[in-house]
């Protein structure tokens, strides 16, 4: 990631709060989180995933490369009452090092993670990701191409786990999501 692609989304989170509610796709996979073990939050923004898993029971870190994003995070987990850790990175130089019980990705995605995701996982550990795919540029320009997977390509991305449930529809607010929930063994 550029200097310029981190300025564009401190900028962003300084303009407004993004994004308040967990999304209705979470809520709908919610029974697939676990409730309690280390969470890593995926280029997770503002928290409104990671404050929501830390309710749950997890201990939950968040790692995005928006200072300001994280920021809010802080702040909406004080609100709540619940701790998160942060962690401002550049997920080009990887993810925060493991074992993870679940590692959880939401409208972001980079191939070149995924051995990475496998890797991390304690053992039982569970990945959960949530990604518009192609069929979505078939009705909206964002996200832009290059970061979308075929609509069923992540289960070829996670051939170490276990999948335990994937799902591609028109899900959410006119998106087409893929979701995928893999294990290790």
């Amino acid at each position: 990631m550029t200097n310029a692609d981190r300025e564009k989304w401190d900028r962003k989170y300084q303009q407004a709060v993004l994004a308040q509610d967990v999304s209705k796709v979470v809520e709908t996979y919610a029974e697939f989180f676990p409730r309690q073990g280390n969470a890593l939050d995926v280029a997770g923004g503002a928290g409104r995933h990671a404050v929501w898993m830390a309710e749950r029971g997890l201990d939950v870190t968040l790692v995005d490369v928006s200072r300001q994003g994280l920021m809010q995070a802080e702040a909406r987990a004080e609100r709540a009452g619940v701790s998160i850790e942060t962690i401002c990175q550049d997920l080009d130089e990887g993810i925060p090092e493991g074992p993870w019980d679940l590692i959880f990705s939401n409208l972001f995605f980079d191939r070149t993670l995924f051995p990475s995701f496998q890797q991390s996982l304690a053992p039982g550990g569970r990945l959960i990701v949530i990604q518009p795919t192609q069929t979505n540029a078939t009705r909206h320009a964002s996200p832009p191409m290059r970061f979308l997977p075929a609509d069923d390509e992540l289960p070829s991305l996670v051939k170490e786990l276990e999948i335990v449930r994937y799902d591609n529809d028109w899900l959410q607010e006119g998106r087409f999501d893929a979701v995928l929930i893999a294990e290790s063994l």
